[in-house]
């Protein structure tokens, strides 16, 4: 007998061992007698070969001991070890009244009797054993199962626990590469951990044993595979570093305005009653305070907008981070009965310490006299120096309403500062109107209803609001031409017209009254750039920004001169700065995409407008956005923005132009010429109120252009140049307008003085409509020139 034989062998996928009296596979392991055992050694010995009953009788049981039923009893046991069948024979093979055959060859080389193989399916060899079979085998698909859901756990965990336990942003990062690289880690482990002397194997173990090794084999791999995974990341961060999100400054942003000598802030007082009159006392004592405080000379304020933008009782060091100043006010305000208790502390924000503090009790009736002394209390504290011929001027309004109707007044105003829509106008206007029933003569709420009326046209474009509009500012101007909101709403009313000088005159009357108003000098900014004034426009702008360091607004009018100025790089670090002081403004975020996207940067003009959308989906945020796909050649999902933008307000032309430029790139021609036909009737609406506004006419002119109306599109074109010669769009426009007449050298000379200007010239080179341009040797110098 072949002594190899005696050491184990396999058969297929079975191991015999026939010291042990055993065979293996992998439904586990059959026990298998003595003298089955002998006989199977000796089919064994010749395999394929016919081995008769008398030579397996003597060699089991020696010459004539044997019997013929023993024999018999020897293969059953034989057969069902190996999990054989005799109608259907895969090991052993009856030869009837002859003998038997062993079918399959037995393999011996590699064996190691302490160990076993789990099996595969009796009818496949050991090299023959399928892919997925081997998997199961060894583990692996259970590893696999395992190891994902335990990846998804920790993804799932840290996503929550990350955040509130204020981990650094790198820590995400770290596991998810962590759990991408162990992956691979795992299913080797799980594969190799069953390998030994160039087979699949495993230690000997019944079949229930055998299932808790594979558990714990399972643990082994996903376990180890991580640790492995986390050194390798470890090294991979140190040497070479792992992804980082883009440096995008508008998220966090660092560089943060200067806080300003005599700079000054009043936080929103504590309600302590909780009732909503005291609320409304309590915000209206706080935007007059404001509002006094800031006419005084020398003495820099925070705007209201940006004061409201921190809860009452703020920490010092978020009040100095935020709103840039060295002191602020901070208070309460309770209400009961007739009685109005108010209590007032002043801090140094670099401190945290009281400068001074003072309670109030009066009667209700005594708001005024104590809004007089909180500011009064304060001037003295900041030690701000008054002249003496304008103390009393700058302290001093025009005769205060009754308190009944400064209460309705105050719920106007709060109104007003709601998101604009047509809604929150009529509600304000409702509040306004209110005041007004019982005191006719209130100026302030006339002056507050003309500005919801401009601010309403500019909503619907409606010329019905420019008339109301009128009427408001007029009257407010008879009952009092010495308050300065009257001119500042007068002045935004001519500017909303088209009377550029008129607008000047209004602001500058507003200046006279209260020098350091922030609106009055917003307002000169802006008519200075529509009347080609730059200097004095940038001049006005930044002056703004100097009164209220803190008020995101300055910030972002200047960001807008710029961007119209071309200068694109200085206008996205305004924009920067109002995302950093006021991180849920959504104009902030779209203004600051357009920017990146004039620079080229798409990579963070598409977060930048994405987080406009996520803060306020408003139609400028969607429009940004399907520009930004327009120029990427996005044009499905540049529609689908477009679109948006249009169902939100579907009265604005440069909404309905937009969509009508990417259907008729995308092949739409029926549909873009339906957007255009609406966008020129609302445009040409918009010209009956204001004839001088370039920017409406270099939108009609290139919807004129696509309408084959080639006269009003060089009429329109050639207005918008004679009031914006220097704004790089109306040159840029004036191209367009050329090359759709099909006049290429009249496009070429405008587009360049367009570049020239500061335009894109990536996204010159991006534009669809310029695509007759693209293989023109002068279009590339354009669009190449640095």
């Amino acid at each position: 007998m072949n002594s190899d034989l005696l050491q184990g062998f396999y058969l297929g996928a079975l191991l015999v061992e026939p010291l042990k009296g055993q065979v293996t596979g992998k439904a586990g392991t059959e026990h298998l007698p003595p003298k089955a055992v002998e006989v199977l050694l000796c089919l064994a010995s010749e395999p394929g070969e016919l081995v008769t009953r008398e030579h397996l009788l003597n060699d089991a049981w020696g010459v004539g001991l044997g019997s013929q039923e023993a024999l018999s009893h020897a293969i059953s046991e034989i057969r069902r070890a190996l999990g054989d069948h005799h109608d259907d024979p895969v090991f052993l093979q009856t030869l009837p009244k002859r003998g038997y055959r062993l079918l399959v060859d037995p393999a011996t080389e590699g064996i190691n009797t302490s160990t076993l193989i789990p099996g595969a399916k009796h009818t496949a060899g050991l090299t023959e054993i399928t892919l997925i079979e081997n998997l199961k085998q060894r583990g692996v698909l259970e590893t696999v199962i395992a190891y994902l859901v335990t990846a998804w756990l920790l993804i799932q965990v840290a996503d929550i626990v990350f955040d509130q336990l204020h981990f650094p942003a790198w820590a995400g990062t770290f596991l998810t590469v962590l759990v991408i690289a162990g992956f691979p880690i795992t299913i080797l482990l799980s594969w190799f951990l069953e390998f030994r002397d160039g087979r699949a194997i495993v230690h000997e173990l019944s079949p229930a044993d055998a299932r808790k090794r594979r558990f714990s084999r399972t643990y082994i791999s996903v376990v180890v595979s991580l640790g492995i995974a986390g050194i390798a990341v470890y090294v991979y961060d140190t040497s070479i570093g792992l992804p980082q999100a883009p440096d995008i400054t508008l998220i966090e942003l660092a560089k943060r305005p200067p806080i300003v000598q005599n700079s000054f802030a009043v936080l929103p007082f504590l309600n302590l009653d909780g009732s909503d009159e005291t609320s409304v006392f309590a915000n209206g004592l706080v935007d007059d305070v404001i509002t006094r405080l800031s006419r005084v000379p020398g003495l820099r304020v925070s705007s209201r907008g940006d004061s409201f933008t921190l809860a009452p009782n703020s920490s010092s060091q978020k009040v100095r981070e935020r709103l840039r100043v060295e002191m602020y006010l901070e208070g309460s305000v309770e209400i009961a009965g007739d009685k109005i208790r108010v209590t007032v502390q002043l801090i140094d924000s670099e401190t945290g310490f009281h400068v001074s503090s003072r309670s109030f009790d009066r009667p209700r009736e005594g708001f005024f006299e104590i809004r007089d002394e909180i500011t009064n209390l304060t001037v003295a504290s900041v030690r701000v120096a008054l002249p003496p011929d304008t103390r009393s001027a700058t302290l001093r309004d025009g005769a205060p309403a009754t308190l009944d109707v400064y209460k309705l007044y105050r719920r106007g105003v709060e109104a007003s500062r709601l998101p604009l829509s047509i809604d929150n106008i009529n509600v304000a206007l409702k509040w306004y109107d209110s005041a007004l029933a019982v005191d006719a003569g209130y100026a302030a709420a006339y002056a507050g209803k003309c500005e919801l009326y401009v601010a309403g046209f500019a909503e619907v474009d409606d010329q019905a609001y420019i008339v109301q509009a009128e009427s408001a500012c007029g009257t407010a101007l008879d009952l009092n031409p010495n308050l300065d909101v009257v001119h500042t709403s007068l002045g935004r009313l001519y500017a909303a017209t088209g009377r550029y000088e008129d607008a000047e005159v209004s602001f500058r009357r507003a200046l006279r009254i209260d020098g350091s108003s922030v609106a009055s000098f917003i307002g000169l900014g802006d008519v200075y750039r529509l009347l080609n004034r730059h200097d004095e426009a940038e001049a006005n702008l930044r002056m703004a920004i100097g009164l209220h360091p803190g008020d995101p607004i300055p910030y972002n009018r200047l960001g807008v001169f710029l961007f119209r100025s071309g200068r694109y790089d200085e206008a996205a670090e305004q924009y920067q700065y109002v995302v950093a002081l006021q991180p849920t403004n959504m104009n902030a975020y779209a203004n600051l995409g357009a920017a990146f996207m004039q620079i080229g940067r798409f990579d963070l003009a598409a977060p930048a407008y994405q987080k406009a959308i996520e803060i306020d989906p408003t139609k400028n945020a969607y429009s940004n956005l399907g520009l930004m796909y327009y120029y990427l050649g996005d044009l499905d999902a540049a529609i689908t923005s477009h679109s948006k933008a249009v169902e939100l307000n579907p009265n604005d032309h440069l909404a309905r132009s937009n969509l009508g430029d990417a259907l008729w790139i995308a092949g739409h021609e029926a549909l873009a010429h339906q957007e255009f036909r609406a966008a020129e009737a609302m445009a040409e609406s918009a010209l009956q109120i204001n004839r001088n506004d370039p920017f409406i006419m270099m939108d009609l002119s290139w919807i004129y252009a696509m309408l084959a109306k080639q006269k009003e599109a060089r009429k329109a074109i050639n207005r918008a140049l004679e009031l914006a010669p220097d704004d790089p769009y109306s040159h840029y426009y004036n191209g367009l307008v050329h090359l759709q007449a099909g006049d290429a050298d009249a496009a070429l000379a405008a587009l360049k003085i367009a570049a020239e200007m500061g335009y894109s010239r990536l996204l010159m080179a991006a534009e669809p409509h310029l695509a007759l341009l693209k293989n023109d040797v002068r279009f590339s110098n354009i669009v190449d020139a640095l």
